[in-house]
């Protein structure tokens, strides 16, 4: 590091500048030693400000070594500014921090000026989430493999006792069993549906959306993708479960016999029906979970393809179909031309 410790500035100097600040505020020169920090700043290690003048900044700041302190500093040009999440440390005390760290230069010398936040109560929320998001999901994962066992078994009865009785009752106990199944299976979805969306390749939209097709209860159905393949980057198998989430509500509220078409559009794609459409006044809260406006809708379906929109970066909006249905328009994504 360099032997020639750079000007001090009086520390009045650098209060007046950060007085109306309300963050942490500290500063340190080439020689990686603080030449101030604010009230804020201390409050976060329990200290006052004058412990941490003229220490350096390797001791507070466990990701950067003091032998590293050199490439690090060159690294920056007079107004680079970088935003990172780190963990502060002094006298044993550790915090989570965001830090905005900016290069200036005042009467010929630079200074790092970071501001600091304590983010302890954030990242302690988002590891309880974490946590809550895999009991769900693992709970759901056993409850729909315990489930799907006796399920089939009853399926597979009620589809001998089919084949030598005709009675309504056998076909009304045929229907809750299959609404059964797709309770379950959404239920599996929503749990999975907050994780973190995987690896984005390059994938055909037309193949994904055939595929999703060939998933979903649809023998009346009719699906037309007008347009040649388009390929963008996605998550492949989130997206091929958002088509199969909204071609299972095209059918769920256009009847069996719908007609859906995907099309790209100039950001992204869409799809919609030839059912009665979503009312204006209730575009709003269908992506809430739990909501439905059929009686045998469950409410997770497009609950679940909200989530998935958001973990690409895309947004969704609902329009009318030319067809006087529903259209759901997928925007942000990105082609791979």
């Amino acid at each position: 590091m360099s032997s020639d410790s750079p000007t001090t500035l009086e520390p009045e100097f650098f209060a007046k500048m950060v007085e109306s600040v309300g963050v942490g505020v500290g500063i340190y020169g080439e020689d990686g030693r603080y030449t101030y920090v604010n009230q804020s700043y201390a409050d976060l290690f329990g200290v006052t400000p004058s412990a941490l003048i003229g220490r350096p900044l390797w001791e507070v700041v466990p990701a950067i070594e003091a032998a590293d302190f050199d490439e690090y500093w060159e690294s920056f040009e007079d107004g680079d500014t970088r935003e990172a999440e780190t963990r502060h440390t002094h006298n044993g005390h550790t915090v989570p921090v965001a830090t905005v760290t900016t290069q200036r230069s005042i009467g010929g010398t630079s200074y790092h000026f970071g501001t600091i936040k304590d983010i302890s109560v954030r990242k302690a929320r988002e590891q309880e989430i974490e946590r809550q998001n895999e009991r769900l999901e693992n709970f759901a994962s056993i409850v729909s493999h315990d489930l799907r066992n006796p399920l089939n078994v009853a399926q597979g009865y009620i589809e001998m006792l089919q084949e030598d009785i005709s009675r309504d009752e056998l076909r009304l106990v045929d229907n809750a069993l299959d609404r059964m199944g797709v309770l379950i299976t959404e239920l599996l979805e929503l749990a999975q549906s907050d994780r973190e969306i995987g690896e984005v390749t390059s994938v055909a939209l037309t193949a994904i959306a055939e595929d999703a097709w060939r998933n979903v209860s649809t023998p009346e159905a009719e699906l037309d993708i007008p347009f040649g393949d388009r390929r963008v980057m996605a998550d492949e198998s989130r997206l091929q479960q958002l088509f199969e989430n909204l071609f299972r509500n095209a059918v769920e509220h256009g009847g069996s016999d719908v007609r859906v078409t995907v099309a790209a559009t100039d950001d992204g794609f869409s799809v919609a029906d030839d059912g009665p459409g979503i009312p204006r006044g209730k575009r709003d809260r269908v992506f809430e979970t739990g909501y439905t406006t059929e009686g045998t809708g469950t409410g997770f379906g497009l609950s679940i393809v909200q989530q998935i929109v958001a973990g690409h970066n895309w947004e969704v909006r609902i329009a009318e179909s030319d067809d006087g249905g529903a259209r759901f328009e997928i925007a942000g994504v990105e082609f791979d031309e």
